[in-house]
C-alpha cells in the first residue's frame, strides 16, 4: 500500500536530506548519533548522508573530529532546503489524499461487514486522517487505544487506554491506525475483528 513517496512511512533520500538540513540549521553541533536516533535510521546511513551532503556542497564541517564537529549549511544548502520544502509540501498533500482514500475504502468495507462501533489502535498522523474520514460514515468511534507511553492522553475527547481495557468499550472492531504498530491480538479480544489499511 505504501509507495516510496510517503514521507511518514518511508522517507525518500530527498526528504531525509530536508529533515537533516532543518535539524542542522536548528543545531549545528548536533551529532550524527543524535541525528540517527532522532530520525530512526542507522548511524552508518546518517554518516553516508552527511558525507553526501558535504560532497554536494550543501553543508560544510568545521571543528576537530570526532567530538568537536559542527555542521553549517551553505548558501547552496539553503537553496536546496527551499526546493526540498516545496517537494515535501507536495508529497504531504499526496500522502494525505492517498491515506484518506485507503481509510475510506477500509471504513466502507468495515461498515458493509456490520461494524457499527470501532476503536482506533495507534496514535499517529494517519489516525487523525482516519478520524476525519470516519465522520462521513455511519460508524461510531468508541475509543482510542495505544501503548503505555500515551495512556491517559486526551485525543478527540477520548482518554487513550491500553489494549487490555478495550473490551469494556464493546467495539465491533479495532482499526489499526498507525503504520508502525505491531498488533498482537490477545485471547480476550478474540471476538473483536481487527482491520488494517
Amino acid at each position: 500500500m505504501a509507495p516510496d513517496y510517503y514521507p511518514l512511512l518511508k522517507p525518500s533520500e530527498e526528504m531525509r536530506d530536508f529533515r537533516f538540513l532543518e535539524e542542522i540549521e536548528r543545531n549545528p553541533k548536533v551529532s550524527q548519533r543524535e541525528l540517527s536516533h532522532k530520525f530512526g535510521i542507522a548511524l552508518g546511513v546518517t554518516n553516508a548522508c552527511i558525507k553526501r551532503m558535504a560532497r554536494r556542497g550543501f553543508i560544510i564541517l568545521k571543528g576537530i573530529p570526532p567530538r568537536n564537529i559542527a555542521y553549517y549549511i551553505t548558501p547552496k544548502g539553503f537553496a536546496e532546503k527551499a526546493n526540498l520544502a516545496l517537494t515535501a509540501f507536495s508529497l504531504n498533500i499526496r500522502h494525505y489524499a492517498e491515506i484518506k482514500k485507503q481509510f475510506s475504502k477500509k471504513l466502507l468495507e468495515m461498515q458493509n461487514s456490520g461494524v457499527k462501533r470501532v476503536a482506533f489502535y495507534g496514535l499517529s498522523d494517519e489516525m487523525e486522517v482516519a478520524y476525519i474520514t470516519l465522520q462521513g460514515s455511519q460508524m461510531k468511534l468508541v475509543g482510542i487505544v495505544d501503548e503505555e507511553k500515551n495512556l491517559g492522553k486526551n485525543v478527540f475527547g477520548y482518554k487513550v487506554i491500553g489494549l487490555s481495557e478495550v473490551k469494556r468499550l464493546k467495539p465491533d472492531a479495532i482499526l489499526i491506525t498507525s503504520t508502525g504498530k505491531n498488533f498482537v491480538k490477545q485471547k480476550e479480544l478474540s471476538s473483536i475483528k481487527v482491520f488494517t489499511i
